[in-house]
């Protein structure tokens, strides 16, 4: 991983809908280079998706909070199920320690909060926290390059 794979991902990250064109000149390359670089970045799995980010609080999901679920002995999988399968569900993340999953969900009410909350009662104990803003909403550590870079080092030497 170079320089201008940080850059061309850094970009991305930025504006998914660049064009090659334009990321050409941001990067120094051809768009044909740029294009293959961006074809290869895809392959490897570094990326994976381009998706817009929506404001969900202007399409009327002005709630958002985050559970933190720690399963009942033998819950896990029949919870992470219905999770998945619930519509008030944004992202779930499987973490480390007494809790097992963090779940960010968005809703229209607090009402609606409270009946998502006992659905999930008998799998497991909650502990919700109301979102009160996203001051960062990055998709990168704003020091990516930085920190591979000291990784790399490390690994050297």
């Amino acid at each position: 991983m170079d320089k201008i794979n940080f850059k061309i991902i850094r970009a991305l990250s930025e504006d998914a809908r660049i064009s090659f064109s334009k990321l050409a000149k941001k990067v120094h390359l051809s768009a044909p280079a740029v294009a293959e670089r961006v074809r290869k970045l895809e392959e490897l799995g570094v990326i994976t998706a381009y998706r817009p980010i929506v404001n969900l609080e202007k399409l009327g999901i002005p709630i958002r909070a985050l559970v933190e679920c720690d399963v009942h002995k033998a819950q896990e999988r029949k919870l992470k199920a219905m999770l998945l399968d619930m519509d008030e569900v944004i992202k779930i993340y499987n973490i480390t320690g007494n809790t097992t999953f963090i779940v960010e969900v968005g809703v229209t009410a607090l009402s609606e909060l409270d009946v998502f909350l006992e659905r999930i009662i008998d799998y497991c104990d909650t502990n919700t926290k109301l979102i009160m803003q996203i001051p960062i909403e990055e998709a990168l550590p704003k020091r990516l390059e930085k920190m591979l870079e000291k990784n790399a080092k490390r690994s050297e030497g």
